[in-house]
């Protein structure tokens, strides 16, 4: 994400002002739920009754519970993130500049993960489900890129292709969502759509910000759940895109106000027990519990679920807020290697999971051996990566400027 740093005055907009004051609790939010990807996807290995591209032969009901808490929010949250980046660059840079920078820095990434990346993932999943008898990688990559492979023949994922993104997922969705706004933009930033920005500025209060969203959801929810599940099939996945949009374009007009925005530090002890209300409900419904099967009792069912991520995001934002209120090296280091730890983690996570999993060294040792393995590995090879000709580009690393990336 680029540095939410001061800006010159934006004498040329017609939207409400970006803040000038850099963001700080972004970019730590940026970090740590990039970061937790690491150990969500972690737990994915051990969680009991979600399938996954590869398992350990333990597994926990505790541990699905837990991460039933941020499965709720934590990519909405990402795309909330990535909203607000998008509201800052496109004050700061020329129409033209911005998007001639962010294709590339999104769509190389997503090119080169797909071909190269996530190419270990599909192969210890293919191998550990039977699949494809394929017990030579080499060979395996080789009939992986041949779209006419007849191995791969019943694993079509695209028309007549074979390809996957796997984790990648996220990048053609902020690409799309992306180019969407980029379009936009000329007519939201025009002086006909002056007068509704000051209506927003004039009426919004917290009180809709919290409320507002939380019915959206419902209506995304009753609307297209059912009909359209989650599938990261990009020209299918209605639901996903519904509710992921709505995130990113929260992110992109929430920051634009400022004083809404700076609010939520307050609502911190409000908003906290009323997301734990929503969880403990999440808890109780996950596990069997009912309200009833009467249609009211459905609807609440669906109001609660869609509050409880909102109320999350909003709850960790306030709290962010109220914590980082500061930067620090640690810091800046690691939102100059967020993108390439996003890209490389859940290839590491399955690598090395393939390797430690049938040497069965315990329910504890076993997932800290990867952890720690996945975090070394990370930090490895951003380092190595870095310093290459051409190839940081492909991992999303801007030798010119390493803090400013964002995917």
């Amino acid at each position: 994400m680029t540095q939410l740093q001061s800006f010159p005055p934006l004498h040329h907009t017609h939207l409400h002002p970006v803040q000038r004051q850099r963001l700080v609790e972004l970019d730590w939010l940026r970090v740590l739920v990039l970061g937790l990807l690491i150990l969500y996807h972690t737990g994915m290995l051990y969680a009991e009754g979600w399938g996954w591209h590869y398992k350990s032969t333990y597994s926990s009901k505790m541990l699905t519970n837990v991460m039933l808490w941020s499965n709720q929010w934590r990519m909405s949250l990402l795309f909330l993130i990535s909203g607000a980046a998008i509201s800052f660059l496109l004050a700061s840079q020329p129409w033209g500049q911005f998007i001639r920078k962010r294709v590339p820095l999104l769509l190389l990434p997503l090119l080169f993960g797909m071909l190269v990346i996530v190419v270990p993932q599909v192969y210890v999943e293919a191998n550990s489900k039977g699949l494809i008898n394929s017990p030579n990688y080499w060979h395996f990559w080789y009939i992986y890129l041949d779209q006419t492979s007849a191995e791969f023949a019943p694993h079509k994922t695209l028309g007549k292709m074979h390809l996957t993104w796997n984790h990648l997922w996220f990048l053609p969705y902020i690409l799309a969502y992306t180019l969407i706004i980029w379009a936009a933009y000329p007519l939201i930033n025009s002086p006909k759509c002056a007068p509704v920005w000051r209506w927003i500025s004039g009426r919004l209060t917290t009180r809709m910000v919290i409320l507002i969203p939380i019915v959206l959801f419902y209506v995304i929810g009753w609307w297209l759940y059912e009909k359209y599940p989650t599938t990261h099939n990009f020209v299918q996945d209605w639901y996903n895109h519904a509710r992921s949009f709505l995130c990113f374009v929260l992110g992109f007009v929430l920051v634009r106000i400022p004083f809404i925005w700076s609010k939520f530090a307050s609502l911190r002890w409000y908003l906290l027990p009323a997301a734990l209300a929503t969880y403990t409900y999440a808890l109780f419904a996950f596990n069997g519990g009912s309200l009833g099967d009467n249609i009211i009792a459905k609807e609440i069912n669906g109001l609660i679920w869609s509050a409880n991520g909102w109320l999350w995001i909003l709850t960790i934002i306030a709290w962010a807020q109220y914590w980082f209120t500061f930067s620090n090296p640690l810091l800046k280091y690691l939102n100059s290697g967020v993108y390439c730890f996003y890209i490389l983690h859940q290839t590491l996570i399955i690598a090395i999971a393939y390797f430690v999993v049938p040497k069965k060294l315990g329910a504890a040792v076993e997932p800290i051996l990867i952890i720690s393995l996945v975090a070394i590995g990370c930090v490895v090879l951003f380092e190595v990566i870095k310093r290459l000709p051409v190839v940081p580009v492909l991992f999303g690393i801007q030798k010119q400027k390493l803090t400013s990336t964002d995917n």
